[in-house]
């Protein structure tokens, strides 16, 4: 069956970006090696990854508003070790165990940056020590989209969509229904990490579209 045939819709052929790594700059060579494309450097660097995400313990509002997320605290964090092949969960006292992780394997997410490792950085996490690959910015700058979310990622590459929503999991951190956070965010964590392998895979990820087709981002994950 075609894309066509079901329903999806390609998106416009994008021109190939590249985009340099601060080693292009300490060479005479005109044409970058392998090492100084992003985010090409970072897998070539990397042999194992670590797809992380977080749950908190309040919303924005509680904390006088987005500038201060770093308040929020964390309820639950999840991660998916490529090298063990394990799901793991962390609460909130066990956060160092996760801080080793992410110094040794590439950080994996989506909005990565501009929310988990901000929020964690209330816990001593410095993303400036770490290798760090947000999902969300890479699909941004390549189809010039802004704000996809993750959910519609989800459905229009796996066919899956997310159980609950962030405010969901603060309401169950206030009643202390911390399992059913954890089986929350590990769900996110299996949809992000199986958005990651596909794109690796198939050098293209799909957003679901409103009118029910699905748009093609081409990625450059390998």
């Amino acid at each position: 069956m075609t894309e066509q045939q079901n329903g999806a819709k390609s998106a416009p052929a994008h021109k190939a970006r590249i985009r340099l790594s601060p080693s292009y700059w300490t060479h005479d060579y005109a044409v970058p090696f392998s090492e100084d494309v992003q985010p090409a450097s970072l897998f070539l660097k990397n042999r194992h990854y670590l797809v992380v995400d977080i749950e908190t313990q309040k919303i924005a509002q509680d904390v006088g508003g987005w500038g201060n997320i770093d308040k929020l605290g964390v309820s639950v964090a999840c991660a998916y070790d490529s090298k063990s092949g394990e799901l793991l969960a962390f609460r909130e006292n066990e956060l160092d165990a996760l801080q080793k992780l992410c110094r040794e394997r590439l950080v994996v997410g989506y909005n990565i940056a501009g929310f988990d490792l901000k929020v964690l950085s209330a816990y001593g996490f410095d993303s400036r020590r770490y290798d760090v690959f947000d999902i969300m910015l890479d699909v941004e700058n390549t189809s010039g989209r802004r704000f996809v979310k993750l959910d519609s990622i989800a459905k229009g590459t796996l066919g899956n969509e997310k159980i609950a929503d962030g405010l969901q999991a603060v309401e169950w951190y206030k009643r202390g229904e911390i399992d059913k956070i954890i089986e929350y965010c590990k769900r996110d964590v299996e949809i992000t990490r199986d958005i990651f392998i596909y794109g690796m895979k198939n050098g293209h990820i799909k957003i679901a579209m409103a009118d029910g087709g699905a748009s093609t981002v081409p990625v450059q994950w390998t």
